[in-house]
């Protein structure tokens, strides 16, 4: 269990910590190599939005919608959810950003997104958190709801190449602090003066490793039903260093004089 999942746990803690994976997000940007296929799956099923489900600080999103602007001259908006909405992170993305953001203060479900939520379902490093219930309830709510859908994991149970990062990801963050937006007490605080937040990111960045699904476990998640009117892909893309990007793309199929 990821401890910023745990029934209870102070916000305050996982809005740093969500802080801390939009700033590696926007600045290592490692699902860039994602927006081609993104895009082609968008285009597929006709969708011109993405709706982010499990955003966190929402920087991936906000950067891969970029991507999209920058490679294929398009204005993609981007709708920011989450189960533990940061508000106060989201508000300074939508703020940031030259793309059209929305901001979703309400708690949302990946697992029951509303139907009045238009455009691709996209979840950036935040799939491995449901276990295998959860996450075909996901995937079956797309197929019903007739979304595309996009999920997109930068961790994977390899630890030739993630060990030598989880060891080193306290002192990262630590040193990166100072850069780190928005800069507060209470960062100073957590971070450097009790380091619980590089604690909570090692420890939580080892279970995300360990509970990351791989391309063949991601498609044998997808629902059975509905052959032919829906297609999935699964696989992975080089990121930067080692860091691969697994992913599984699904979309359905638009009807001949429609969409």
């Amino acid at each position: 269990m990821e401890l910023h999942e745990l029934r209870g746990f102070p916000g305050a803690w996982r809005d740093l910590l969500t802080d801390v994976m939009s700033y590696f997000a926007e600045g290592f940007r490692p699902y860039r190599p994602v927006a081609d296929r993104l895009w082609a799956a968008m285009q597929a099923c006709g969708a011109g939005s993405i709706v982010d489900l499990g955003s966190g600080g929402g920087k991936s999103a906000i950067t891969v919608a970029g991507d999209l602007t920058a490679r294929h001259r398009v204005a993609v908006s981007v709708t920011l959810t989450d189960k533990y909405p940061n508000v106060e992170a989201f508000q300074r993305a939508e703020r940031e950003s030259s793309a059209t953001v929305t901001v979703v203060e309400k708690p949302i479900e990946a697992t029951d997104v509303p139907s009045n939520l238009e455009g691709f379902w996209t979840m950036f490093s935040s799939f491995h958190h449901f276990k295998k219930p959860e996450a075909r309830r996901i995937l079956a709510n797309a197929v019903r709801q007739r979304r595309g859908i996009g999920v997109f994991e930068y961790t994977e149970r390899n630890f030739l190449v993630w060990g030598p990062t989880i060891l080193a990801m306290p002192l990262f963050i630590w040193f990166a602090t100072p850069f780190i937006r928005p800069l507060s007490w209470r960062r100073v605080l957590w971070t450097n003066l009790l380091p619980v937040v590089p604690f909570l990111a090692a420890w939580d960045g080892l279970v995300s490793c360990l509970r990351t699904y791989s391309p063949a476990e991601l498609l044998a998640l997808t629902p059975e039903s509905s052959p032919g009117s829906y297609t999935w892909e699964a696989g992975r893309l080089r990121s930067f260093g080692g860091c691969r990007i697994t992913y599984l793309l699904g979309w359905p199929l638009v009807e001949a004089g429609k969409g």
